[in-house]
């Protein structure tokens, strides 16, 4: 049996100490599902991304892939529907060049799990960095191109510090 992962959050940043909703959050009426893994009897598992149409049979993604690699917040996706209705994402026809990080914040009794988010957001607030939320230990987070490999820096410095494990969500990524 397949299993269908959808994204519980909104694509937010920190910015001048105020919480920003990404532009095209609000224009995103559809969810793009991406085939990511194979569950443990032979099915796909699907993320389900936030997307909003642009133009017969694509959409743009209004999400940051937590699961599925290869793709990242504002890339243009090829969609079909299936015979149930929902759309799937069958290429990417259009790369932003975003780079994605999946970051795992295990748990530590004497720490307020949101307070390491919140933390993490403002600390790459410098670097313009999106986020989408997953759950209070998982967060997915797009950075552009110009600073994505001074992202990965910090990250890969915090990682050694003991705070978190993170990967990139493109194998070429920094």
């Amino acid at each position: 049996m397949s299993s269908f992962l959808e994204h519980p959050g909104t694509v937010c940043r920190i910015r001048e100490r105020v919480l920003e909703v990404h532009p095209d959050v609000a224009a995103a009426t559809q969810t793009v599902w991406v085939a990511v893994y194979p569950a443990g009897d032979g099915e796909a598992a699907w993320e389900g991304l936030r997307a909003r149409p642009s133009g017969e049979g694509r959409a743009v993604l209004a999400a940051v892939p937590v699961f599925a690699y290869d793709l990242a917040l504002g890339d243009e996706v090829e969609v079909v529907a299936t015979a149930e209705g929902p759309l799937v994402a069958v290429r990417r026809v259009h790369d932003t060049g975003r780079t994605t990080f999946r970051v795992w914040l295990p748990d530590w009794p004497d720490l307020e799990r949101d307070d390491r988010v919140t933390e993490l957001q403002r600390e790459l607030a410098r670097f313009g960095c999106w986020f989408d939320v997953w759950s209070p230990n998982l967060l997915a987070v797009s950075a552009e191109p110009d600073v994505a490999p001074a992202v990965a820096d910090h990250l890969a410095e915090q990682e050694r510090a003991g705070r978190f494990i993170f990967e990139p969500g493109r194998p070429s990524a920094p």
